[in-house]
């Protein structure tokens, strides 16, 4: 009887094992032309505090809320689940060209990741950082709050001779697919003393953009609560322009 029992449980343990492979987000459709990655990084000590893990936040929702819309603006065949997420360090990241990352203040990277981070940038792989800020008090750090500082000291072991570089509205990337004529947008929240939304990049050798950064801003938010009705819908239709514009240029440089 105990063997029926150990058997059937094996037996349940592995047809869930198999659904959950083939349900996972992490198994984006085959016909999807446009697949990226969401990036899973090594934290700092202080990630515990956060209500929830830092690298995840915003996921799923807007993950599958982006490159749906994405599909209906343009004629990249997308599903709501083409998106996968990707360990820092994992070779992996070389088949998405296009990546997002979200918290960068909690980031630490170890040796490996930085390796294999300068080299998917080298090969011409592009970052989406967002979800990040600068103010006198956070409720998830129970005082000031400095993440790019954190995210410079960062990549400066990626690149010690490159630094972040402020964008204004004649960049390329905000004209690659919508034509963004003003980058002064309201976050979807803001902390006491945070700093106004910013745009910053870090550029290869060339001048081409290899990453953008959403500094006092959290772009993704809009994107997840698009259906609540929570945000207003230009400010949510702002989000996700510049999103686009981003993928476009990432593609096409």
């Amino acid at each position: 009887m105990k063997r029926l029992v150990l058997l059937a449980f094996v037996g349940f343990f592995l047809a869930l094992v198999v659904f959950l492979q083939r349900s996972s987000s992490d198994a984006p459709r085959q016909d999807s032309e446009f697949v990226y990655a969401r990036i899973r990084y090594h934290m700092t000590s202080d990630a515990w505090r956060v209500r929830e893990v830092p690298w995840h936040h915003d996921y799923p929702y807007g993950d599958r809320t982006f490159p749906t819309v994405l599909g209906e603006v343009t004629n990249i065949k997308t599903s709501p689940t083409s998106y996968r997420i990707v360990d820092i360090d994992s070779p992996e990241l070389f088949e998405y060209p296009f990546a997002y990352l979200c918290e960068p203040g909690y980031l630490e990277l170890n040796e490996k990741d930085t390796r294999n981070l300068r080299e998917y940038l080298d090969r011409g792989g592009f970052i989406m950082v967002d979800d990040f800020r600068t103010a006198d008090f956070s409720p998830q750090a129970g005082g000031s709050e400095d993440d790019i500082a954190s995210f410079r000291r960062q990549m400066k072991k990626v690149y010690p001779d490159r630094d972040f570089v402020r964008l204004d509205v004649s960049d390329p990337i905000f004209n690659s697919f919508y034509k963004i004529t003003s980058l002064d947008m309201e976050p979807p929240y803001v902390f006491p003393g945070q700093r106004p939304v910013e745009f910053l990049g870090l550029r290869d050798t060339h001048g081409n953009l290899e990453m953008v950064l959403n500094n006092n801003n959290d772009i993704s938010e809009f994107w997840e609560w698009l259906d609540e009705g929570e945000k207003s819908m230009r400010d949510a239709a702002t989000a996700f322009h510049f999103g686009i514009n981003d993928v476009m240029y990432a593609m096409t440089h």
